[in-house]
């Protein structure tokens, strides 16, 4: 958090976070280009953060900035998807010009044709894949995923997802929300011969990945 206050000077708007899962609640209220993260951090390695990131998040930039500087770190740093790995110790300079650059780069990137893009058909009760093929969806199947449609790309916290189904939080088993995904993913794959695109937050909730 020490490079929070330099590249706000730079004109980034940064946040810093202590750790995977204040990363992902800051990402339920606040959406982010970019992200600088580190190996050791206390509840979930940095590599598994950026692989996570990266499959639910394609566009989102990633840079890794770490003590872990070996061949085989650096190697596993880019297999798990970070645009960029930096080696402490690193001055400042270096990191604003690799996050400039970074953002130079994903901001004249294509967006994705609509033809990879899900769609949600709410009144229809249908989930349909880039390819055409729909997904029937039962009444909580519907609740789920109208919820994360609201907000693709953002982790939706659990609470909010359970509030959705007309339920009470204190009283809900939370395997009943386990059950619906559970069940969306083997239909899905069933019926569209496609993974949902729905990926688990730890510790925070779901989101439906861009």
């Amino acid at each position: 958090m020490i490079l929070v206050p330099a590249l706000r000077r730079s004109g980034f708007e940064a946040t810093g976070v202590p750790n995977a899962l204040a990363l992902y609640r800051e990402m339920v209220a606040t959406r982010f280009d970019l992200i600088l993260l580190d190996v050791g951090l206390p509840d979930e390695d940095g590599f598994a953060i950026a692989q996570h990131l990266r499959l639910a998040l394609p566009r989102m930039g990633l840079v890794m900035l770490t003590g872990f500087v070996s061949d085989q770190d650096r190697l596993r740093g880019l297999e798990a998807g970070v645009d960029a790995y930096l080696g402490k110790p690193v001055d400042v300079a270096t990191v604003i010009a690799t996050l400039r650059n970074l953002a130079r780069r994903l901001e004249f990137d294509p967006p994705e044709a609509p033809s990879q893009t899900w769609t949600f058909d709410e009144p229809g009760w249908r989930f349909v894949s880039p390819g055409g093929r729909a997904l029937d969806l039962g009444s909580s199947e519907r609740t789920f995923l109208a919820e994360l449609t609201k907000r693709p790309g953002t982790p939706v916290e659990r609470e909010v997802l359970i509030a959705a189904l007309g339920e009470d939080s204190d009283a809900f088993d939370p395997h009943r929300l386990e059950m619906i995904v559970h069940r969306l993913r083997k239909k899905c794959l069933q019926e569209t011969g496609q993974e949902l695109p729905v990926r688990t937050v730890r510790g925070v909730g779901y989101l439906l990945a861009r």
